[in-house]
């Protein structure tokens, strides 16, 4: 069942959702060569710590860690360890934050140091993808009007969705109906209304697209081990469109 939320509920997830993008600020900052993943785990928790808030992925179906931080060929849910990044790594973080017991959920992707040409396409098309996404939500589409324009994007960027994998509403739990996938057909799939909070986040590949899940039971990698980008934000539906709920990344 979709939640449609209250404007009280709508505040409180943006300010949830504003220490998502300021988190996500921070560790994007702090990407560079010899860092250890599970370090910038600790520096999120300080952060969300100190401002009132919790990881809500922090022991979700069992998970972990605080954040995802996945690497290259790992789209999404890499467990932080002590694994160094390197110049030349595509890096992946998705934070997702419990404020006052509503949810928020953010990521992007960051290039370190010198990359391919074919890596910093893939890092453009997925954030171009969120973001004309996004533009386009409005009371009366469908959630496959949003899925097509992602899979619109990325295909221009000659890119392959990640379909194993999708978007979802967010704000009452860490995953809630609808799911939104990285691709679709338009005017088909749930009415988008007023008061829905939408978690959108297209990821994609250079490959095929096609993933599988590793021993860990978690990070989710590209079955030809391609390089992999994911960027997301949660939105609310207004009258007059979209609000950005996470801030700019």
């Amino acid at each position: 069942m979709i939640s449609i939320k209250t404007p009280d509920e709508i505040r409180t997830i943006a300010q949830g959702g504003a220490i998502a993008a300021f988190t996500l600020k921070q560790l994007a900052k702090r990407v560079k060569p010899g860092i250890l993943t599970i370090e910038l785990d600790q520096i999120a928790r300080r952060i969300i710590a100190a401002r009132g808030a919790e990881p809500s992925f922090l022991g979700y179906q069992g998970y972990p860690a605080a954040i995802c931080v996945s690497i290259n060929d790992e789209v999404v849910h890499g467990i932080p360890s002590g694994r160094k990044i390197k110049s030349g790594d595509l890096v992946s973080i998705d934070v997702g934050i419990k404020y006052k017991n509503h949810y928020s959920d953010a990521a992007l992707t960051v290039f370190v140091g010198n990359v391919s040409k074919d890596a910093k396409r893939l890092v453009l098309g997925v954030k171009e993808a969120l973001r004309e996404a996004i533009k386009i939500v409005k009371p009366g589409i469908r959630v496959g009007d949003i899925e097509n324009k992602t899979g619109e994007i990325l295909k221009k960027f000659k890119l392959s969705p990640v379909m194993e994998l999708s978007g979802h509403g967010v704000g009452n739990a860490v995953h809630e109906e609808p799911s939104i996938r990285c691709d679709g057909t338009k005017k088909t799939g749930a009415e988008i209304t007023e008061g829905m909070v939408l978690a959108i986040e297209p990821m994609a590949a250079l490959g095929s697209g096609k993933v599988y899940i590793e021993n860990d039971g978690w990070t989710v990698k590209s079955a030809d081990h391609s390089l992999t980008a994911h960027f997301e934000h949660t939105i609310c539906v207004t009258q007059k469109g979209p609000k950005i709920l996470t801030g700019a990344i």
